[in-house]
């Protein structure tokens, strides 16, 4: 195994553990880490990316439902997840002919970067003042399947998987506590995935990858998982939402850069 691919392990697996504890999937930390540590193509590690996402998501959920913990109310859950599927599916077709229209992938990448710094600083924003905020409490499915739709379309869009922002969406939108939101967005993010996966495939889509390389993102996303879970159990909703705002601080820093890098204004 090349040593480098190690430091993508790493990276993996620390990512992964943000899924169990707070519901990111750590695709927006992965990718532009592993991009900048240069020891695969950006296809590639997209690709990764997303296998460790789905891996993490469904191993979490597995070990939830086994244990007999899961707070997921499938039923109501289930047409929130399936709008974000097939909003994602809308998201990547709109961002393929996008493609095509501005042939200039660093200007398309510094405009994504730009919108998720001001989607994060919102989101920063009311994690901060949520009890202050007033929240919905939606209950139709038709609603429920309409935000599902836009915010799987937006992520798709930009690139992530939308667990950063997905907690916020959940609180706000369904008045959510932060614990049972954090299970909540890994079953989202298992469908919204999986539809990415079946379109991936059915696309031809899919990079060369060395068979080592994707063995060793997934396990280190199980590993995150298994770890992460046992952590969540342990701390308190005021620690994950404190662990959460960090994330964000993360992953504002990751966009900046990643905007300056687009634009010129910084060099790897």
């Amino acid at each position: 195994m090349p040593l480098s691919y190690l430091a993508a392990f790493i990276v993996a697996f620390l990512a992964s553990l943000l899924g169990p504890l707070c519901g990111i999937g750590g695709g927006v930390i992965i990718k532009p880490v592993v991009d900048a540590m240069n020891v695969m193509p950006v296809a590639t590690v997209s690709f990764l990316s997303s296998i460790s996402v789905l891996t993490m998501s469904l191993a979490t959920l597995t070990q939830n439902a086994v244990a007999k913990t899961s707070t997921v109310n499938v039923r109501s859950m289930l047409p929130l997840a399936l709008g974000s599927a097939v909003g994602g599916v809308v998201g990547k077709l709109v961002f393929n002919s996008l493609g095509t229209i501005l042939p200039d992938a660093e200007l398309v990448g510094a405009a994504q970067a730009a919108v998720l710094i001001v989607l994060t600083a919102v989101v920063f924003v009311y994690t901060i003042r949520r009890s202050s905020i007033q929240g919905l409490n939606v209950q139709a499915g038709a609603a429920k399947a309409g935000i599902g739709f836009v915010a799987g379309a937006l992520w798709s869009f930009l690139g992530i998987g939308g667990g950063p922002f997905n907690l916020a969406i959940l609180t706000f939108f369904f008045a959510m506590y932060s614990k049972p939101a954090a299970q909540a967005s890994l079953f989202i993010i298992a469908f919204s995935q999986t539809a990415s996966l079946v379109y991936s495939l059915a696309g031809g889509g899919i990079p060369e990858f060395a068979p080592v390389a994707l063995i060793g993102m997934c396990v280190a996303a199980v590993c995150g998982s298994v770890v992460g879970r046992k952590v969540a159990k342990r701390v308190s909703a005021s620690t994950i939402d404190r662990l959460y705002l960090f994330a964000l601080v993360l992953i504002a820093l990751i966009c900046c850069y990643n905007f300056a890098r687009f634009t010129g204004l910084v060099s790897l």
